[in-house]
């Protein structure tokens, strides 16, 4: 089973406070021109998203020089939606489920702002790791972590701390994931595809999940909108 973990781009959709909302354009149509086609303006962190680590470090290196490989592994879902608002992820926490993490190559937490989409609620204080939690994540290896907010750290952090450790230890962020669905979930495979482009600091994604054995939940397949 494929579950779709991606919001749709759209005009009205969230974004993070100061980065310009999508523009689409209807170029051509069918009437008079015979194919659709739709010109497309959006930040390079637009909805569900990728963060590499050109996007804050010097030297970081940029989504189109990775191998792909590093784009897809398994995943450790956490629910850390308990912890509420203002939550902080600390290494304790992640060093209780340490079998779980050194066994991934994602760690995907579901903070409950998934549920807040399209809301003004989707800017509060929701749950992010603090730094000696981003430290330990680096220490286990990983290809990257995800999470259904828009961002790893407050929206009122300036030097986002926590960005710059898992950025600088090697690893990638998606940010405003769609996650409800795979809570609970074991043995998931992750698959986060970016758009390629030069020197991409960030690229929309594709992401999706994959495992055996599913009961669809609540809903349809694909989004938490």
């Amino acid at each position: 089973m494929i579950i779709d973990l991606t919001h749709t781009i759209k005009p009205d959709m969230p974004m993070y406070p100061g980065s310009p909302a999508p523009v689409m354009t209807t170029t051509a149509t069918l009437l008079r021109n015979g194919y659709h086609e739709t010109l497309m303006q959006l930040s390079s962190h637009a909805g569900t998203h990728m963060d590499a680590p050109s996007h804050l470090l010097q030297n970081g290196f940029s989504l189109d020089v990775v191998p792909v490989s590093q784009f897809y592994g398994r995943a450790a879902v956490l629910d850390v939606s308990e912890l509420g608002e203002g939550g902080v992820i600390t290494e304790k926490f992640l060093r209780a489920r340490n079998e779980d993490l050194l066994s991934a190559d994602f760690v995907l937490f579901y903070t409950g702002w998934e549920k807040k989409w399209d809301s003004p609620d989707y800017f509060g204080k929701f749950p992010v790791p603090d730094t000696d939690a981003a430290r330990y994540l680096v220490s286990c290896g990983l290809k990257g972590i995800g999470t259904d907010a828009l961002s790893v750290d407050p929206l009122d952090s300036r030097d986002l701390p926590v960005h710059r450790v898992l950025l600088g230890g090697g690893l990638v962020i998606v940010e405003c994931l769609c996650l409800r669905k795979i809570i609970g979930r074991e043995d998931v495979m992750f698959f986060s595809l970016p758009l390629k482009f030069g020197e991409a600091d960030g690229a929309p994604v594709r992401a999706v999940a994959e495992f055996r054995d599913f009961t669809e939940p609540d809903g349809d397949e694909g989004e938490a909108e």
